[in-house]
């Protein structure tokens, strides 16, 4: 059985892993364009600042690793057809040019994602830049190294507009920072954004919320940005509006597409076409906290998608041993500076777009026991349905902010109802935390506003 993998990164690379390990026997063969088919995207804003130094920490394995578990991995080749019907790949290979013909007897398209570029005039000029791979960064880097810049715009206050802006700042750079939105951080409510919006500029990051940037100005080198009636001189410009799933390939194909605009599957991260499968930032999955459509580009997702896909694409979707992806809460955190924030599940104004009657609770606590040394404040908002009690989010923005969401996460996964969080069973000692948890603390503020101050009331 002839397996082959169109995209590598997280999702393409742990489909052909897992499916090496279930079918010993396939024939497996990845297909990837940038040079390096397994690298850790998250950490590419760190490697910016020198934070992770060495590019080589982020390649999590080579051609050569893959080579050994009996994968042939061919970077820098690009598939450009895929005849669904006779089971035939159009591939060309970005080196020499050359052009040739693959066969399929099962297919895994996991092209990912892509960076947005907005119709800026001056996007092409020298010195501007989208971060999405390792390739990227190197361009970024080198770029650094050779003009030294004292100023930087960072177009987009998004997950990877903020890492960017801290990153930056850490290299010595006056930065501003420019989001199009009425705030940072849009994923989350206003409490949470105006804290990291505050926690910016508390260390040093020039914000401009609601300003769209019109033209980026200079001859061969960026020199400006301008938006509105105002302009920023600038040394270079990173551009972080956002990403949207790459899919052309697969709808070409006939691959029916969803709602989000990514690859709809099945459970089983099967496509609508027959033998072929999907999985990570190209696909569009479930929420499970709403029930609708999503699509979340995260990588831990990606690889929990690929291990379901690889698996099913060497056994078959009727196989005892099939596996199921059941959908995520879109988890995610990020760290600004010295404030994590993190969010699960529903933000307030996403429940109630969902059709939700919400009740909220927010409420800053001791991250540590008061009295212990180094205890610092966190924020914490959880969100539930009005008719059931049932937790549908949680953000929080502080000290211990991982914890506390990844708490809230497992109770929403679990379908717990705020009443159930108050009496939780949860770690306590003065070093790590007050004697009553902060989502303890807000879920009894939120039964209270319920009215239901016991489990079931």
């Amino acid at each position: 059985m002839r397996l082959v993998v169109v995209g590598g990164v997280a999702a393409g690379t742990k489909a052909a892993s897992r499916a090496r390990r279930v079918d010993p026997e396939a024939e497996i063969t990845v297909y990837q364009e940038e040079p390096e088919p397994s690298i850790s995207e998250c950490g590419l804003p760190y490697f910016l600042s020198g934070t992770v130094s060495g590019r080589d920490n982020l390649i999590a394995r080579t051609p050569e690793d893959f080579a050994g578990k009996g994968i042939d991995m061919l970077v820098r080749h690009r598939v450009e057809e895929i005849d669904a019907e006779n089971k035939k790949l159009s591939v060309v290979n970005l080196n020499s040019g050359e052009r040739f013909e693959d066969h399929y007897d099962r297919l895994v398209i996991s092209t990912g994602a892509r960076a947005i570029l907005p119709p800026i005039p001056g996007v092409d000029l020298d010195g501007v830049f989208t971060l999405r791979f390792l390739t990227d960064a190197d361009k970024i880097r080198t770029y650094v190294q050779k003009h030294s810049p004292k100023k930087a715009v960072v177009i987009g206050g998004g997950y990877i507009g903020l890492e960017v802006a801290e990153n930056l700042h850490h290299l010595g750079m006056e930065v501003s920072l420019i989001e199009a939105a009425e705030r940072v951080a849009l994923a989350y409510g206003p409490e949470v954004a105006e804290r990291v919006e505050a926690h910016l500029r508390e260390k040093g990051v020039t914000v401009h919320a609601g300003a769209k940037v019109e033209e980026l100005t200079g001859d061969e080198r960026v020199r400006g940005a301008r938006f509105g009636d105002q302009s920023l001189e600038t040394d270079l410009v990173i551009i972080g509006a956002g990403v949207e799933p790459s899919v052309e390939l697969a709808e070409k194909a006939g691959a029916e597409i969803g709602e989000t605009g990514a690859i709809r599957v099945d459970r089983r991260m099967q496509t609508s076409l027959p033998g072929v499968w999907a999985a990570g930032d190209c696909v569009e999955t479930v929420n499970l906290a709403s029930g609708e459509p999503a699509w979340v580009p995260l990588g831990d997702t990606a690889n929990q998608m690929g291990r379901v896909a690889g698996t099913n694409a060497v056994l078959g979707t009727e196989s005892e041993g099939a596996l199921e992806f059941p959908g995520v809460l879109g988890t995610g955190i990020f760290k600004v500076f010295d404030m994590g924030v993190g969010k699960t599940g529903l933000s307030e104004e996403e429940a109630e777009r969902a059709g939700f009657e919400t009740v909220s609770a927010g409420m800053e606590a001791a991250s540590k026991a008061g009295y212990f040394p180094g205890s610092g404040r966190v924020f914490i908002k959880l969100i539930c349905d009005s008719k059931t009690s049932r937790l549908l989010g949680a953000e929080a923005a502080g000290d211990g902010a991982d914890k506390l969401i990844d708490v809230c996460a497992t109770a929403i996964w679990g379908r717990l109802s705020c009443p159930d969080l108050v009496n939780i069973d949860l770690a306590y000692a003065p070093p790590y935390g007050p004697a009553l948890s902060p989502v303890i603390q807000a879920a009894t503020v939120l039964s209270g506003r319920l009215g239901r101050n016991d489990k079931g009331s």
